[in-house]
């Protein structure tokens, strides 16, 4: 006790007072002292025994206070109008409020986040803060997240997210951007062809009844629509309704094909369609001018791939196709092929040099239209080149003939040596394909802006950037067709040699399979001219002449193909000589046999690739299948070359993309 008065600073004095005041008491009458010191005594305790108590019910009552804070703080964390959930570094759940659990619904402790948070990225967000959007069932978050690092070991650290509900947000931005416009450049793309032979009354009521198709098929579905011609529309519709004709495949398309025409031509439509990027629209830049030019660029696009389908400049700028059924129909006019003989004339006038380049591997085609466009060089008086690649197998017999030849000694030069040559004022003629990367010398085309493309396969997208002229036709049979059309306009006096007649010859009875495939009027016009100019049958039947060793390899492949569901599938072993001749001859030999609906063929090729050699009877798009795999071609004939797979890989890849466009046209068929 005396310890405890002692400690007391305040209470000292009052302690030596009393002391004092005891000892001159005792000096007087000690049982005096005494019975003071006993009462005094006394009323210390009693005092110290009610200070204590006091102490006592403060002490109670903070801690109550206490008490009251933690239950208030412990409610508040559970119940924030936010989510918190706290994980590990394998993504499960350590502990979240309440409100989380009610957002997600049941979910246990150590249950893994991502398998429910496919933008939860644990690795990449260990040990940092930021943010992230998910999307769980129907609702939308902002999902901050946070590291926390303990004073324990490294795998006792967690990452703490909070979560915002932008639901309400969310879907106000999401049906302001379903009404974003979309531009439409639409085109009736036969009308010409259905409506020849037509009296005005029943051309004007195919007209009409195509006006009232379209129109009304849209103006159904809230959007604008204006005519401006009989054959061109332009459209606007909002990215909602452009949403349900994806979905829908645009079957309008064949409502359109199905209207009922007096020669039986099915009249078919082409359309290009161009929306705003979400973050153009974000950024508030959005340019309706480059929207309709693009727009615009689509129905080109579509119009180079043979016309009726309808190609969509999709979010990531991308063109995505959609329909394409029907067949080309040929053109019998020849306006176009005159019009482009003159402006070839002109432009072959003002260069210093022409250089012709066709694709890679070349085939006679290829060869045969390049020949065709330097003897147009030569008549202008222009010096003038073929530039050819080393992997000439295919062509080998009638290249050894060119080069034989005097009056074509020089013709034929490499990649390597027009790279050297060509400049500025060089024309570069790119024949039998449109694609930069299948050309002979990709090279090229960056060293002059003066550039012509004539092909007749359907246009794809990574088409040559700004040709000063373009000339496809996907009707023609082939580019050797399409050159022997201009060469007749480029001017009255062409005469071409034996060999130049032979190898455009050559060029269309490769393409046409000796005229079985793809033929209509105008290729046997261009191949009567040719006879009537040289072309000599014999020498084409020698250049597609092959040793008895070639037979024996085709029919080993042959003998190794497996038919399955009209699908016949076929490869050529690895070394294979004229691997990409064999391939081809091999794909022609199965689509023939009954009940195969397309073949598909496989070789080796150089560089790690797979070549496919694919054709079809015309009910599967092989050139869609190709597509897919980034190659192209037409409906009935089409091939690829995938890069780094394997030859079962690229067998499944195959199977895959022919399923996935298989099974497209039954859902179609079935709305």
């Amino acid at each position: 006790m005396f310890k405890t008065l002692l400690s007391r600073r305040s209470e000292e004095p009052f302690f030596l007072i009393t002391v004092l005041l005891l000892i001159i008491i005792a000096v007087y009458n000690w049982v005096i002292a005494l019975l003071a010191l006993i009462l005094i005594g006394g009323a210390y305790v009693l005092t110290r025994k009610n200070h204590n108590e006091r102490n006592r019910e403060i002490s109670q009552f903070f801690d109550a206070i206490s008490k009251s804070v933690d239950q208030a703080s412990t409610y508040a964390v559970q119940n924030l109008p936010i989510g918190i959930a706290i994980i590990d570094m394998q993504s499960n759940l350590c502990w979240a409020n309440s409100v989380f659990r009610d957002w997600v619904g049941d979910i246990d402790n150590d249950q893994q986040l991502d398998h429910i948070m496919p933008n939860l990225k644990v690795d990449k967000f260990w040990g940092k803060s930021g943010y992230f959007f998910e999307h769980i069932g129907e609702r939308y978050y902002r999902v901050v997240y946070k590291y926390l690092q303990t004073e324990a070991a490294d795998d006792d650290n967690y990452l703490i997210l909070y979560f915002e509900d932008i639901t309400d947000t969310e879907r106000q931005k999401l049906n302001s951007l379903a009404a974003v416009p979309v531009f439409c450049d639409i085109e009736i793309d036969n009308l010409e062809e259905v409506a020849k032979g037509m009296t005005a009354v029943q051309r004007a009521t195919l007209v009409t009844n195509v006006n009232n198709c379209l129109i009304g098929e849209l103006s159904g579905h809230n959007c604008f629509i204006w005519a401006y011609g009989n054959e061109k529309y332009i459209a606007c519709m909002s990215r909602d309704t452009l949403e349900y004709y994806k979905e829908d495949n645009f079957s309008f398309l064949e409502k359109i094909r199905s209207i009922h025409t007096v020669n039986r031509i099915p009249v078919t439509l082409s359309m290009g369609i161009a929306l705003f990027p979400s973050e153009v629209i974000a950024a508030g830049k959005a340019n309706f001018s480059e929207l309709a030019t693009k727009a615009r660029a689509g129905l080109d696009l579509a119009l180079g791939r043979g016309g009726d389908q309808v190609v969509v400049y999709e979010e990531d700028g991308s063109p995505h196709f959609y329909g394409g059924k029907t067949r080309c129909v040929e053109k019998n006019t020849r306006v176009r092929a005159r019009v482009v003989a003159q402006a070839i004339h002109e432009l072959i006038d003002t260069c210093d040099m022409v250089l012709v380049m066709g694709h890679e591997r070349e085939d006679y085609d290829s060869i045969g239209a390049a020949v065709g466009v330097a003897h147009m060089a030569r008549l202008a008086g222009k010096p003038v080149h073929v530039v050819v690649s080393n992997q000439t197998d295919a062509i080998r017999r009638l290249e050894n003939q060119i080069m034989d030849n005097p009056d074509f000694k020089d013709l034929l030069i490499s990649a390597e040596t027009a790279e050297n040559i060509c400049n500025s004022q060089t024309l570069l003629f790119i024949v039998d394909t449109h694609r930069p990367d299948m050309t002979v010398a990709p090279a090229l085309l960056e060293e002059t802006d003066r550039r012509v493309v004539i092909d007749h396969h359907r246009r794809s997208s990574d088409f040559i950037k700004k040709p000063l002229l373009t000339y496809t036709e996907t009707s023609s049979s082939s580019t050797s067709e399409l050159v022997t059309e201009l060469l007749q306009y480029f001017q009255e006096d062409v005469e071409l040699s034996k060999i130049e007649a032979t190898a455009l010859y050559a060029g269309i009875i490769v393409d046409t399979k000796n005229f079985a495939v793809q033929t209509g009027v105008r290729t046997f016009d261009a191949a009567s001219y040719l006879r009537r100019c040289g072309a000599d049958p014999d020498i084409v039947r020698e250049l597609f002449s092959c040793d008895f060793d070639t037979v024996k390899d085709r029919a080993a492949i042959l003998s190794g193909a497996q038919i399955s569901d009209g699908v016949a599938m076929a490869s050529c072993p690895k070394g294979q000589q004229n691997a990409t001749i064999i391939a081809a001859q091999v794909a022609d030999m199965l689509i023939n046999i009954d009940h195969v609906e397309a073949s598909f063929t496989f070789y080796y090729l150089a560089d790690d690739c797979i070549g496919v050699s694919a054709r079809s009877k015309g009910e599967i798009n092989v050139q869609l299948v190709m597509e897919a795999l980034g190659g192209g071609g037409h409906r009935t004939v089409a091939g690829a070359q995938l890069r780094g797979r394997t030859l079962a890989e690229a067998q499944g890849d195959v199977m895959a993309a022919l399923h996935e466009i298989i099974d497209k046209d039954k859902e179609i068929d079935e709305k």
